[in-house]
């Protein structure tokens, strides 16, 4: 018997389950549509988080040019300067781009941070802007989607939702579940 058979045998013949939503073919809803706009929480929030809410993020208190970058309200409000960090409407007129491709004083985030953007951050984050600077609940605050159930050739065999995935997978590469195990060598495994 395969790993992966013991391990389906295991799910499908006791009765406690712990698995992750996307075992269950559960998704959080942070897609965003287009094939070469970014996704706000797995790519734009992680370099914003770690190069620019330090100085322009929800502290208050540390907030800088009053300038605050994790709302949409916040960067595309109006700056004392008279421009806008995000400028959606215009993205070349965005200061937040400006800022990230200078070489001087004015360069965000500032030398002396010693957090430097990478030239894929900065593409990133060019790309954002341009395709709308679409912000996202962070994906602890978005609902679950339930995904569409995974086809499988042996209908008979899947109990419950978590055995949809874990077939299909098994039927890709060419292997049939285990039949299931008896009830002492259930209590045994537990």
């Amino acid at each position: 018997m395969g790993i992966v058979a013991k391990f389906t045998a295991i799910l499908t013949s006791a009765t406690l389950v712990v698995a992750p939503l996307a075992l269950l073919g559960i998704q959080t809803s942070h897609k965003v549509a287009g094939p070469n706009v970014p996704n706000f929480n797995s790519e734009v929030r992680p370099i914003l988080s770690s190069h620019c809410f330090k100085c322009h993020g929800p502290d208050e208190g540390q907030r800088q040019a009053g300038l605050r970058l994790d709302l949409r309200e916040g960067a595309l409000a109006l700056l004392k300067s008279g421009k806008r960090a995000v400028d959606s409407t215009s993205p070349h007129k965005s200061e937040l781009l400006q800022r990230i491709n200078v070489t001087d004083a004015s360069q965000m985030p500032p030398i002396s941070a010693n957090k430097p953007l990478t030239l894929q951050e900065k593409s990133i984050l060019k790309a954002w802007i341009n395709s709308g600077a679409r912000y996202q609940a962070h994906w602890a605050f978005a609902a679950p989607l339930k995904s569409a159930q995974l086809t499988v050739k042996n209908k008979k065999w899947p109990r419950n939702p978590i055995d949809y995935p874990i077939l299909n997978k098994l039927e890709t590469v060419g292997l049939n579940p285990s039949p299931e195990a008896d009830k002492y060598t259930l209590v045994r495994r537990l």
